[in-house]
């Protein structure tokens, strides 16, 4: 009796191993567009988007369009939200323009998508508001999505 008590326990904590337990791999994504000049609002803040439908996104593309037709140079702009899903991060606005909001590795483990988003640009001298973006398409899921900066 002893030995089935010590095997469960041992398979129980075997099996209730923690997310950040497991090693990550790598998510694979395309870009879809990439600039500095997302219609400034003065925002403080970074914004971070999961899109998982047609509804979201024909919102992100008309923000996106209103004041120059920015979706004109988007790689793909059709997205088929049954198997897609799209990552925005647009960065708060700068002064100067040079600057990059960039998503440099998306990972997952059990339960997570993790996405990594640095600033590999941080401008220069030329006094012009700015606002980077960065927008990715990566295979859909229900995982919860977490951003690292």
């Amino acid at each position: 009796m002893k030995r089935i008590i010590l095997l469960f326990s041992i398979l129980l904590a075997l099996t209730s191993c923690e997310n950040e337990d497991l090693p990550n791999s790598d998510v694979q994504y395309s870009l879809i567009a990439k600039g500095d000049s997302f219609p400034n609002d003065e925002s403080l803040a970074p914004i971070h988007l999961i899109i998982k439908d047609q509804k979201a996104w024909d919102k992100l593309i008309a923000e996106m369009n209103v004041s120059t037709n920015l979706s004109k140079d988007f790689k793909e702009i059709n997205i088929d939200f049954s198997k897609y899903q799209v990552i925005a991060v647009i960065d708060k606005t700068q002064n100067t323009e040079g600057h990059s909001i960039d998503i440099v590795e998306i990972t997952e483990n059990r339960n997570t998508i993790i996405v990594k988003v640095e600033r590999l640009k941080s401008g220069n001298s030329t006094l012009k508001l700015s606002r980077p973006y960065d927008i990715i398409k990566t295979d859909k899921t229900d995982k919860k999505v977490i951003f690292e900066q």
